[in-house]
């Protein structure tokens, strides 16, 4: 089915469902007022409420009540023959009957209400909206030819098409120097010939029906293609036959490479706007090219991955020195038994299972787009699976999405700077990253560095041709095809694995000059941190010593480095400028703080791309998403940034919030809800003074508006802070001395546990250990610094609203519906929807008479999922 039939039959189904909806709506309307007028003529109770019982009971739809009918209908029976029924009763239970027609009345009208709201987003669009899951047009933004897009293109055409030349002999040299001690040369000999044997491997490869599968997943997830393939690939991956077809025809593509070339008539460069501010091109490649490339790239990634996972673990990769001795071990082992949890443990670990090569997939079955500003949209999970996932990531760092990977690397850093400051006096912390490092980065270096990694001169052929690509751009498809003479084409798997590659030079050099410091790096993204202030600056001499040779700059406006600690003088050996990430900055004391006037920053273009939006939907889509952007670059809240780093984003909402919406005006003003109802009254007439502020919570498909609450997750958060990161420390000095004290109180007390545990350094007689010794390397071995530094690492978790009795009956009452709000149970549901439902659950059932605001099923979700599943496209 093409992309146009496929939308035309999506927005049939749509109009079906909302010109059904208002016809129940219209025949409802006409029931209740029959029925209630009827009962108005009636004036013995008794009849009155029989008349409206039997109305509920002969209208055909599901009521959401909680009015048992089945039970009064009992009722009435006594009331008839019982003289002393109190007429009170009666007229309460006539009073709920009236009641649950209006309220059924409210839930038809709010229907229709979405439905105007759907079709009045789907009227915003091109058709293509819904065929793609991406939306465009007027309410996805995509617009090109804004000042900062054109200056970006601009940019972007100076360095692409224009060569730049190293000095290959130099960069060869300096390799072959580099790999030139004898453990290194080893690592090098085996990682070539697997290179070599890969490559004569691949060459033969016959591609099938399941790696075809796994490629599409690969290509839909990193966003390569346009709105269209994309639309048309995932068609394909439900079509077994035509998987086959293209396993076929892939593998005919990758038996043939050396004759492989791009089309000589161009390929088409599209810009699309990030939330981030920058605009990215990419290539509008056909999809059999995309597909053969991805397996390729995909192939190689997770080779190299795997080869230099097992080469850092070699003897090749330096260590950091270790305070301690084996004597010193031997003697520790000896009067306080073996610990295994250690600092240095738990930052290994976390460098080698998350930060080495994070770029490359593990397996070919993997792959993430590290280019994303959103978090990516997960499959359901079960209700054990969710709470699993919540509970750890109260529990410590997460490294599942680019954006955990991000947050969790600024908390450990953080942990470090407190550790290390604590410990030793003092820490140097360095940040910095490259200039434009994926259109800038030459071929020639690319070229030399897969040559000296043993890559077959074949393979070198077709990389070569991959990397010169004619390009036209999207805005000027008659201009001069131009081939591109520098730099790799945004995210394809080939082009990260170019750029890993290249960067891993960079960490092995910091490794082996730097006396084994690690270099955190996520893509071009460069942190490191340390107490002694020279090997940091032996590591930032050897990047920028690299650099030079690869051809590469270091952008001066996102590189900086701070020395913390009591008299603590930054060398001048290192980078002058501040260290920042997304709006965070730290100060003289290495703790992040929010930097407000990147907030005002961002809520200029926050309004523009607000304003930009016809649709009610498309708007909260809009504000939602943005917003959460805002919230992410302001830091996952950590017990090591502490209670006010929190309070410090809570401010940042509030002052988004008075700086985009007017504080005068009627409903709400100055808020979010406020901005949405005064759009609703503009656009549809509508009255929205009795609209409680709930219905613009709940979820789409509970028929609510789906606007997000920040603020609630922040506040869910902020009583479950155990104490200041400076406390945390501080408690870990304190229990050395308490833990220093019990061991050596148990080693006096137990002669033949001195006997047992005495070694040919540590005699029966010998004392205690001194205090000196006991606190020596606590990074090395000190379980009370380990307990703090995980510690440091924990997100606050986030408070579980309580129940009540009239919360509970409404749940149960809900039953299916609760699926809306992603659980099956109370228990089930997350913080949010707890906090949620008991601030806005007594507004809503006043107005709705339950916590359902639509009959289930009565409005076209479906649709709406589909378009809040995709990738927003920002205003050019």
């Amino acid at each position: 089915m093409s992309t146009e039939a496929f939308s035309e039959t999506l927005q049939f189904i749509t109009n079906v469902k909302l010109q059904e909806l208002d016809k129940r709506r219209a025949n409802f309307a006409e029931h209740a007022a029959e029925v209630l007028r009827e009962a108005s003529d009636e004036k013995d109770a008794i009849e009155k409420l029989t008349i409206l019982v039997d109305g509920m009971e002969n209208w055909p739809g599901k009521w959401s009540s909680n009015l048992s009918r089945k039970d009064i209908v009992r009722w009435l029976a006594q009331a008839k023959s019982d003289p002393g029924f109190p007429p009170s009763v009666l007229q309460n239970w006539i009073q709920k009957a009236q009641a649950e027609f209006e309220h059924e009345g409210t839930r038809y009208e709010y229907a229709h209400l979405f439905g105007n709201l759907l079709t009045d987003w789907l009227k915003s669009s091109p058709t293509s909206r819904v065929a793609t899951d991406s939306p465009s047009g007027s309410d996805g933004f995509e617009k090109v030819g804004r000042k900062e897009t054109l200056e970006q293109k601009q940019k972007l055409e100076s360095i692409i098409f224009k060569s730049k030349p190293i000095d290959v002999p130099a960069l060869e040299t300096y390799l072959k120097d580099l790999f030139a001690p004898e453990k290194a040369s080893e690592a090098l000999l085996i990682l070539r010939a697997r290179v070599k044997r890969f490559a004569e491997s691949l060459r033969t490869r016959k591609i099938q029906a399941s790696d075809v599968s796994n490629v599409i997943s690969s290509a839909l997830a990193t966003d390569v293609l346009s709105d269209e393939k994309q639309a048309l690939l995932k068609q394909f991956a439900k079509n077994n036959t035509v998987v086959e077809e293209l396993a076929s025809v892939l593998t005919m593509q990758l038996q043939s490479l050396q004759t492989w070339s791009w089309p000589q008539e161009g390929v088409l460069v599209e810009p699309r706007r990030h939330l981030n501010g920058k605009t990215r091109f990419y290539l509008d490649t056909e999809i059999l090219t995309c597909l053969l490339l991805h397996f390729i790239g995909m192939s190689w990634a997770v080779e190299f991955r795997n080869s230099l996972v097992i080469l850092k673990a070699s003897s090749a990769w330096k260590e950091s020195s270790k305070i301690l001795t084996k004597t010193d071990l031997e003697r520790r082992d000896c009067y306080v038994g073996e610990d295994s949890q250690s600092i240095v443990g738990a930052r290994k670990e976390y460098q080698s299972k998350h930060f080495f090569m994070c770029q490359l997939p593990e397996s070919f079955e993997k792959a993430v787009d590290h280019y994303g500003d959103e978090r990516p949209t997960a499959p359901a999970l079960s209700r054990a699976s969710r709470r699993s996932r919540r509970l750890a990531a109260d529990n410590g760092p997460r490294f599942d999405t680019p954006i955990d990977l991000k947050q969790s690397l600024l908390h450990i850093l953080s942990a470090d700077i407190l550790v290390n400051e604590s410990l030793h006096g003092s820490c140097t912390i360095v940040r910095t990253d490259l200039e434009w490092f994926g259109p800038s980065l030459p071929f020639d270096t690319i070229m030399t560095i897969l040559r000296f990694f043993g890559m077959p001169e074949q393979e070198l052929q077709f990389f070569q041709s991959f990397l010169s690509c004619p390009l036209l751009f999207k805005d000027d498809p008659s201009g001069p095809v131009r081939t591109r003479q520098r730099g790799v084409p945004i995210s394809y798997m080939l082009s990260t694995l170019f750029g890993e590659l290249s960067m891993f030079v960079m960490d092995f050099a910091v490794n082996q000059k730097a006396d084994g410091l690690f270099l955190y790096r996520i893509h071009d993204d460069f942190w490191f941190c340390d107490w002694e202030a020279n090997r940091c600056a032996t590591a930032w001499e050897e990047m920028q010593r690299y650099a030079s040779l690869a051809g590469l700059s270091f952008n001066a406006s996102k590189t900086g480095s701070v020395c913390v600690g009591e008299n603590a003088t930054l060398l001048k050996e290192l980078p002058v400028g501040d260290v920042r990430w997304g709006f965070l900055k730290m100060n003289e004391k290495g703790v992040f703080t929010i930097d407000q006037d990147m907030i005002d920053t961002h809520v200029v273009e926050m309004r523009r791309q607000l304003a930009a939006t016809t649709s009610v939907f498309g708007w909260t889509q809009a504000y939602n998403k943005y917003m959460a952007f805002v919230v992410r670059n302001c830091g996952q809240p950590s017990m090591v940034y502490g209670k006010a780093h929190l309070q410090g984003i809570v401010e940042a909402l509030a002052k988004i919030q008075r700086a985009l919406f007017p504080t005068d005006g009627g409903h709400a003003a100055g808020s979010v809800v406020g901005a949405v109802a005064q759009k609703l009254e503009v656009k549809f007439k509508i009255d929205t003074s009795d609209i409680p502020m709930g219905w613009y919570l709940w979820p789409n498909s509970a028929g609510g508006l789906g606007v997000k609450d920040f603020f609630v997750d922040l506040f869910a958060m902020m009583d479950n802070y155990d104490g200041t990161p400076k406390e945390i420390i501080r408690h870990a000095g304190w229990k050395d001395k308490w833990d220093y004290e019990s061991a050596s109180a148990a080693w006096e007390k137990k002669p033949s546990y001195r006997r047992a545990m005495s070694t040919g350094t540590v005699s029966p007689t010998d004392p205690f250990m001194p205090f000196e010794e006991y606190i020596k390397a606590r990074e090395e071995r000190g379980r009370p610094w380990y307990d703090a530094y995980m510690k440091l690492l924990k997100s606050p978790t986030k408070v579980d609203s309580a129940s009540t009795p009239q919360i509970d009956a409404s749940i149960e009452l809900l039953g299916e519906g609760l699926k809306a709000f992603g659980a099956s149970s109370w228990s089930d549901l997350s913080p949010y929807w707890k906090w949620v439902i008991g601030v806005h659950h007594d507004a809503m059932v006043h107005k709705f008479g339950s916590l359902a605001v639509v009959e289930a099923g009565s409005i076209p979700v479906g649709m709406v999922d589909v378009f809040k599943g995709s990738r927003m496209r920002w205003e050019q």
